[in-house]
């Protein structure tokens, strides 16, 4: 299969699990060596954004996307291996995949497209707060002696 087959094959089985009251569908993951990450998740005509109920996860489906994506990251296009990957597709059939690289180190189970030094002190205090403090400082300090 080649890449744009492999796309449009991650839109439809996208697709086939899609709510109806759904707006958009959103298939988020991580790649690395011991383990790997994904999940989806759903925006709602109303604006709120929800995930499937405990118990009724397309577990095969989810397997078979997260199958994919992994052919899709080993493929000659990419130099550089990403770790990170989010796609999305919206009700009108518009698909988007995004890539990220984020070194292992940097990551943390439930932040995917960013890695913990590019939180601020904000968002780890509102929307991390199981990082550790101290962690982030580590984090943020060794990505600012790379940057220099």
């Amino acid at each position: 299969m080649n890449n744009q087959e492999t796309y449009k094959r991650i839109g439809e089985l996208l697709w086939s699990i899609m709510p109806k009251e759904a707006e958009i569908i959103t298939f988020i993951g991580n790649i690395y060596p011991e383990y790997q990450g994904w999940g989806t998740s759903f925006i709602l005509k109303n604006g709120s954004l929800s995930t499937f109920s405990f118990g009724e996860e397309p577990t095969d489906i989810e397997l078979h996307i997260k199958y994919l994506v992994n052919n899709l990251r080993n493929s000659d296009i990419f130099k550089e291996k990403w770790t990170h990957y989010k796609v999305t597709l919206t009700n009108t059939g518009k698909l988007n995949i995004d890539f990220a690289y984020i070194p292992e180190e940097d990551s943390w189970v439930s932040l995917y497209m960013k890695g913990i030094s590019d939180l601020s002190e904000e968002e780890l205090d509102q929307d991390y707060p199981q990082i550790p403090k101290e962690l982030w400082r580590e984090r943020v300090k060794l990505k600012d002696q790379n940057v220099k």
